[in-house]
């Protein structure tokens, strides 16, 4: 048995900032740093960033950990990777960037993937053979929104011929960060299953299928090969680990996605055991034994990073951006301040209705066409009723996709276990638990959770702990009861919130589509 000495660092490139922290074999949260870096946005869609500036956000954080922490620094094991993924950084042979990288925002690849999904007969715009190749095959297809990383490789292939050819691979931003640590070049299968051209029916063993890429046309040598997301890719690189201050016996696994990683982080990796995370955007996951679609509410169930298990990511676009979009909007200074004004509130928001879609919706109806606003503002509303009606339209978009989760997986759930930095909120918590109607408990460190999973991962990789060990390392901070007076209050809203988007829906898309 490993010793409890041991330590294991895990990184989490988000979108907005990277976050790196230092766990104990047990999940002790040691030390943290976090860096920050901006977003490139551009017409028709673009959104990139710069990947030097997330590696140099990267090695400015595990600097900070080397200085800071209090341990011995060759009790180091090893480093797991986690953070955004369907990113496209198409790369050289020597590992350089081509071309900034294409984030999960960016739009500008939907009309390619309109060509390559397209044509008659069809069900939802795909044509009912290629859908149901994918379905079969992936578990999933190409959403329409032009966001997934095939939707990239092809508005690059068709637009920016000259970096197509030039392109040595196409990697994810978790593979990028692991390139840079190790200098080989790996790509992890949870990762890669947003490219839609996997042979995902075999959870311990994904590949790349060639007839989905004779479909779409992306020669094999420009994509990476496919490893376990346990897989020890290396160790550090000597170079590396010199200009960092870290010891060259590091191992760096290959990592997840932040998707399948945050339940890992907060332990819950048993079957059905259901993970909320609410950040810039929100999930609701678990892990489940079996591979099935659900094409009508944007569900699948996809390879986990824990082998041989599936689990369920039902993802929505729009969480922790509204109440950013809010405090920017109404100059509130912190968080602390929201938590405030909510309780200046009531429950309901005397009768003010947010919608949350500011940048459409992912799950359980894709629709880019989507926009949020207010309905029902009257002059008696105040601040705190809008703050309020944020935090409350974002639970009632959760409960619209809690439902056909729990229609997909067709088991009870008692509780969610929640994290991401909305769970910090001493109020959300008790929001979501009263509108879902359902047990909500909050972690420890729930800010870190992603970086913790990725850091279990790497200690799972590595043999060191197993897999009750990781259930073992959840710290619960509070526990949320829905309060039962309240149940009628938010089924009316709820209502009132289906009722808005199915009489809407048709005049955003009208208006958006212009």
């Amino acid at each position: 048995m490993a010793s409890l000495s041991e330590y294991y660092i895990g990184i989490d490139l988000g979108t907005s900032s990277c976050k790196v922290a230092l766990f104990s074999r047990d999940g002790t949260l040691i030390a943290s740093s976090t860096r920050y870096y901006p977003l490139i946005l551009g017409k028709d869609g673009k959104v990139e960033q710069d990947p030097l500036a997330w590696w140099g956000a990267v090695k400015d954080s595990l600097r900070d950990i080397v200085t800071n922490m209090k341990i011995d620094v060759n009790k180091i094991m090893a480093i797991g990777v986690t953070g955004q993924w369907s990113d496209t950084i198409p790369i050289d042979k020597d590992g350089n960037p081509l071309y900034n990288a294409i984030i999960w925002m960016d739009t500008r690849g939907k009309d390619e993937i309109k060509k390559l999904i397209g044509n008659f007969p069809s069900i939802s715009g795909y044509r009912i053979d290629k859908l149901w190749m994918w379905i079969h095959v992936t578990g999933g297809a190409p959403t329409r929104s032009g966001k997934d990383s095939i939707a990239h490789i092809l508005y690059i292939k068709n637009n920016m011929p000259d970096i197509f050819n030039k392109t040595h691979k196409f990697l994810d931003a978790i593979h990028f960060i692991v390139m840079k640590l190790t200098g080989k070049i790996a790509a992890s299968w949870d990762t890669s299953v947003l490219l839609w051209i996997t042979d995902n029916r075999n959870p311990n063993n994904v590949v790349y299928y060639e007839p989905l890429l004779r479909l779409v046309g992306i020669p094999r040598d420009k994509l990476p090969d496919l490893v376990s997301p346990t897989t020890i890719v290396g160790s550090i690189d000597p170079k590396v680990a010199e200009e960092i201050g870290l010891p060259s016996h590091i191992r760096v696994i290959a990592g997840c996605g932040d998707l399948p990683c945050s339940p890992i982080g907060v332990g819950a990796v048993d079957y059905y055991e259901t993970h909320l995370y609410i950040g810039t955007s929100s999930w609701i996951t678990t892990h489940v034994p079996f591979k099935k679609t659900d094409i009508f509410h944007n569900i699948a169930s996809l390879p986990s990073a824990l082998p041989g298990k599936y689990y369920v990511p039902v993802e929505q676009e729009n969480a922790g951006s509204c109440l950013d979009y809010t405090m920017k909007t109404l100059s509130i200074k912190d968080y602390d301040e929201i938590d405030r004004l909510c309780l200046e509130s009531v429950e309901g928001s005397n009768g003010l209705l947010f919608l949350p879609w500011l940048l459409g919706e992912r799950a359980p109806v894709e629709d880019p066409y989507l926009r949020g606003g207010f309905f029902n503002l009257g002059i008696y509303n105040s601040r705190s009723d809008i703050v309020r009606a944020v935090m409350e339209g974002v639970a009632l978009n959760i409960k619209w996709a809690f439902q056909s989760y729990l229609r997909f997986i067709n088991h009870n759930v008692d509780y969610v276990i929640m994290g991401g930095g909305g769970a910090q909120s001493k109020i959300w918590p008790q929001i979501i638990a009263d509108i879902l109607n359902i047990k909500v408990i909050t972690v420890k460190n729930p800010r870190h959770i992603t970086a913790k999973g990725a850091a279990m991962l790497a200690a799972y990789g590595l043999g060191a702990v197993n897999l009750n060990d990781i259930k073992s390392t959840r710290k619960n901070e509070q526990v949320y009861e829905p309060i039962r007076d309240l149940r009628k209050l938010y089924d009316e809203k709820y209502l009132v919130f289906m009722k808005y988007y199915k009489n809407n829906k048709e005049l955003m898309k009208s208006i958006n589509k212009l």
